[in-house]
């Protein structure tokens, strides 16, 4: 069974363990660097998820599987639509359903905002990341943007259309 439940603001312990963990699993898939996020003290960690956990703009969220922490996500209000950031599920949970529990928290979430599109940015070489959102309804936009970081990788521009709650 997947659960998802929002951050708490006092809940800097976990959100620091997961995000160095997606860090250090996948760092060609984020902009943040690990070395970064790891030096912030915890003082700083715990400053961060106080404010992620009451942003009336955004919300970041937990994966559980049978109780245990095993992905996480964030949605933020944008310019764009609802756009998720940071989407990371732990490699033992892959293929199980929990990368599809992340995006249909989003989607409930923006739609209760009364947002009419969701999107997510992806690194256009990470393949198995392009796949997945396709296959969850994501469609590419056209649209390229760069990290200052990585100019040389684009991150290719997803959108998945939603319908109002009255009209699913």
């Amino acid at each position: 069974m997947i659960e998802i439940r929002p951050l708490q603001p006092d809940q800097w312990e976990l959100h620091k363990r997961l995000r160095l963990a997606a860090l250090a699993d996948a760092p060609s898939a984020f902009t943040t660097q690990l070395a970064d996020a790891a030096a912030r003290p915890d003082a700083e960690w715990a400053t961060l998820t106080a404010q992620r956990a009451s942003d009336p703009h955004g919300v970041t969220y937990f994966a559980y599987a049978h109780g245990e922490p095993c992905a996480m996500a964030a949605c933020v209000l944008t310019e764009l639509g609802a756009e998720m950031l940071a989407v990371w599920v732990a490699p033992t949970h892959r293929r199980q359903g929990v990368g599809q529990a992340l995006v249909d928290y989003a989607r409930r979430w923006a739609q209760a905002r009364g947002v009419d599109t969701l999107v997510v940015g992806v690194y256009a070489d990470n393949v198995a990341a392009v796949r997945f959102y396709a296959r969850v309804g994501f469609t590419p936009t056209g649209v390229e943007r760069f990290a200052a970081q990585t100019q040389q990788r684009p991150i290719l521009l997803l959108a998945m259309p939603l319908m109002s709650e009255q009209g699913a």
